[in-house]
């Protein structure tokens, strides 16, 4: 995981292996949603049309994009969700992807630690503000994640909520969540 690690904060790392020698950096920021829906097609809806990967709530004003850039090429991406919360924001994280040869390097986890810690900040800014109703910045974050990804976030600190269920022309999946702050 990130913490201790500032790299995300800084929005860019440069990858372990061999695109290391090559001097490639990542870079990790907010991102529009025409950057990020072909790889999110590509990578997650393989064989579909493009518009099969969009979200009704790709376009809401409080949907959060964020992607990895190699260059001026998007590698890797995912989609926070705002919704309602009984205690404080809730976030869906969606269409999270990254391209084959940058997968088990660091990116997918970078990415998702600098959109947590995005959230974070956000989180600290309505409590400091008083714009939510609150507690003292609890930010949380769930996902239906695909079976093959699971330990991906339990790495990344996330735990199970359900037993595994399917998603129709997707596949299976678990329920998963993290508290955030």
């Amino acid at each position: 995981m990130a913490s201790g690690n500032n790299r995300f904060v800084a929005g860019s790392h440069t990858p372990s292996g061999p695109e290391e020698a090559s001097g490639s950096v990542v870079r990790y920021g907010p991102a529009q949603i025409e950057q990020i829906l072909a790889l999110r097609a590509r990578e997650l809806r393989a064989g579909k049309p493009v518009d099969s990967a969009r979200f009704p709530e790709d376009d809401d004003s409080t949907t959060l994009h964020f992607a990895a850039w190699v260059n001026e090429t998007v590698v890797g991406c995912l989609t926070l969700i705002e919704q309602s919360g009984d205690e404080g924001p809730v976030w869906q994280l969606r269409g999270m992807a990254t391209v084959r040869p940058w997968r088990k390097r660091g990116l997918g986890r970078n990415l998702l630690a600098y959109a947590e810690h995005h959230l974070k900040i956000k989180g600290r800014a309505r409590v400091k503000t008083g714009r939510a109703r609150v507690k003292e910045g609890r930010v949380r974050i769930w996902c239906n994640a695909r079976t093959e990804a699971v330990s991906f976030y339990k790495r990344m600190g996330y735990r199970v909520l359900s037993d595994e269920f399917m998603i129709e022309r997707i596949g299976p999946h678990y329920k998963m969540e993290k508290i955030l702050m």
